[in-house]
């Protein structure tokens, strides 16, 4: 799977929920807000951040949208800014624009000028948003901590009808094969000597910067 780079305009709960999320894979992740001082307390945990009126479309072209992939504009109290940034993102042919809306009047606003989904916020919506964003095979994610987590993804064509032995992803890549999809459904009771086939699930446990190139 390609990586996809990310822009996150506006940190409110959802926006930052979601940025932090993502950027866990290690993928490029650019933040903007119009407060200053949000932006001074993230540090350095994001690709990259700045500070700018988010209404400013000339800042906005600057920060480079035409590079973006995913665009996330979360300023659903300002509905002059999520149209501005609706249309820069748009202008500059972002392959996704997700936006949030304080209600479906805005919503619709912002659909008619080029957002793809509009989402009224909460936590775990952002949550299982940034996970879908990370790919389209994600069924389930799991954070350990420690830099490990547990993914539930869709058998990839490359596995098909190989052996677990026979892929050796331990070996090589340091994922470890949890729980594989047989006659009765997900199950732990398995050998190495199981065969995966494409489109069914399975469940592994890896380091997080591996997300992307498994899944």
């Amino acid at each position: 799977m390609a990586e996809k780079n990310y822009a996150v305009l506006g940190l409110g709960r959802y926006g930052l929920k979601v940025a932090d999320t993502v950027s866990k894979t290690g993928t490029t992740v650019i933040v903007a807000d119009s407060d200053s001082e949000k932006i001074d307390n993230i540090g350095g945990r994001f690709t990259a951040a700045m500070s700018f009126d988010m209404t400013n479309a000339e800042a906005l072209r600057e920060m480079g949208l035409e590079n973006i992939d995913i665009v996330i504009i979360d300023l659903k109290g300002d509905l002059e800014g999520s149209i501005m940034c609706t249309m820069i993102a748009e202008e500059s042919n972002v392959e996704r624009i997700i936006a949030t809306a304080s209600d479906n009047r805005a919503g619709e606003v912002l659909k008619r000028l080029g957002a793809d989904e509009v989402v009224i916020p909460e936590d775990e919506s952002a949550l299982r948003l940034a996970k879908s964003l990370i790919s389209e095979d994600f069924l389930e994610y799991t954070d350990l901590g420690d830099g490990l987590c547990i993914v539930k993804i869709h058998v990839k064509e490359e596995w098909n009808d190989k052996s677990i032995r026979r892929l050796k992803l331990h070996e090589k890549n340091g994922i470890t094969v949890v729980a594989v999809y047989g006659n009765d459904g997900l199950t732990a009771d398995f050998s190495a000597d199981f065969v995966l086939h494409t489109g069914t699930p399975i469940v592994l446990a890896m380091q997080k910067e591996a997300l992307y190139q498994f899944v």
